[in-house]
């Protein structure tokens, strides 16, 4: 169980030092991400409405994973991890993809950050497996009755 609110919370702190400066500040998002390097930048042409919009998203994940981290039940807990999956698997490929656009040591530092995300989030959905479904009124495992050695 901690090994899941810990991987559902660096997973939403993933999403929200991505969805913060996207959505608030998309065209320093797209220019200074992350720390000056311009990775973001380097993927082509500026698009506010755009970039905004996804930074809208990435604060939407935020809560979801985060919701997970505070009351991991099974139902939420692999939903937020398939959607964490879901997103950032294309993601990481599109940037295998066009490794290019980088320096070597940008584009290794980015596909490993994002490749990170990915294994995270599967980590997250298997071991979510492991939680008790919750029921109507939301239990947790941590709700149950210890079971005394």
């Amino acid at each position: 169980m901690r090994w899941i609110r810990i991987g559902s919370a660096l997973l939403a702190a993933q999403m929200l030092a991505l969805g913060v400066p996207a959505s608030v500040v998309p065209r320093w998002f797209f220019d200074w991400f992350p720390f000056g390097a311009g990775w973001v930048a380097a993927g082509g042409p500026y698009n506010e409405h755009l970039l905004s919009d996804l930074g809208y998203a990435y604060l939407a994940f935020a809560v979801v994973l985060g919701w997970a981290a505070a009351r991991p039940v099974r139902e939420l807990c692999l939903a937020a991890a398939a959607a964490s999956v879901v997103a950032n698997t294309p993601h990481l490929l599109f940037h295998l993809a066009h490794a290019g656009a980088l320096p070597t040591v940008d584009s290794v530092a980015e596909n490993a950050l994002l490749a990170l995300t990915v294994v995270v989030g599967l980590a997250v959905f298997f071991a979510g497996y492991r939680l008790p479904a919750g029921n109507a009124a939301g239990q947790t495992i941590a709700d149950l009755p210890r079971e005394r050695p």
